[in-house]
């Protein structure tokens, strides 16, 4: 026990020294002390994450189609028009139409 009071006192007093000695030093080393905290919460966010979505979908089953009971097509009606976009440019629909007078 001893061991681990010295090896954590060891760390303040270096903490400590590096602080009074310069702002820089405070910023590195929160940063590089911040960097394993921020990788630990970011796995167990991912972990908590994938675990809460799987078991929302373990009761359900995917669906299926039963019976051809799938995608059918609509049969179009007399009054609708096709609403088919064209793959022409528009530079060959400008030829199409008239100029206007300036």
């Amino acid at each position: 026990m001893e061991k681990v009071n010295n090896f954590f006192s060891d760390i303040w007093d270096l903490l400590v020294t590096k602080h009074q000695e310069g702002l820089f030093n405070t910023v590195c080393l929160s940063v590089i002390l911040a960097l394993p905290l921020l990788v630990a919460l970011t796995l167990l966010f991912v972990c908590c994450h994938c675990c809460w979505s799987r078991a929302g979908r373990c009761g359900q089953q995917p669906e299926q189609n039963k019976g051809g009971q799938g995608k059918r097509k609509k049969k179009k009606k007399k009054g609708e028009e096709d609403l088919w976009i064209s793959a022409q440019p528009k530079l060959l629909q400008m030829d199409k139409r008239p100029s206007l007078p300036v």
